[in-house]
């Protein structure tokens, strides 16, 4: 074999040998954001870095005073439970880079993260704002 068809098919070789490292990189990628590690890692790259540690990960908190009614507070502690039931990892009031404080932050086992926002009075535009400002995907739930 003559040096130029050997140099060849070394270099189809390696083409090959880094598509199937980059197809099973891709993969492994794939099964890693579906993981709850992948969405603890998610909220803590959107939580403020001064005030974020993983011991705070279900906890139950909530601010009592005029932001907050009696009311707001008990479904919120209701959602909380529930979804710690469900296994789920859940942060209350988690001050995130933006400012914004959620009343909850969902992580699931798949890997997916959501917030939940407990609503009795909030006007259409306020919700309109979370929506757009917080990084997750925000479900609303009637207190």
């Amino acid at each position: 074999m003559d040096q130029e068809k050997y140099d060849k098919m070394l270099k189809r070789a390696r083409i090959k040998r880094r598509e199937s490292i980059n197809r099973q990189f891709e993969i492994d990628m794939e099964k890693y954001q579906k993981t709850l590690i992948y969405a603890l890692k998610s909220v803590k790259d959107q939580a403020r870095p001064d005030t974020w540690s993983s011991a705070h990960k279900n906890c139950f908190r909530c601010s009592i005073g005029k932001g907050e009614s009696e009311k707001h507070i008990r479904k919120k502690f209701e959602r909380y439970l529930e979804w710690r039931k469900l296994g789920a990892v859940v942060f209350t009031e988690l001050r995130l880079k933006d400012g914004s404080r959620p009343d909850l932050i969902v992580c699931l086992n798949n890997g997916s993260v959501f917030i939940e926002e407990i609503v009795e009075s909030e006007k259409e535009a306020s919700l309109l704002i979370k929506e757009k400002k917080y990084p997750f995907p925000i479900r609303i739930v009637r207190g």
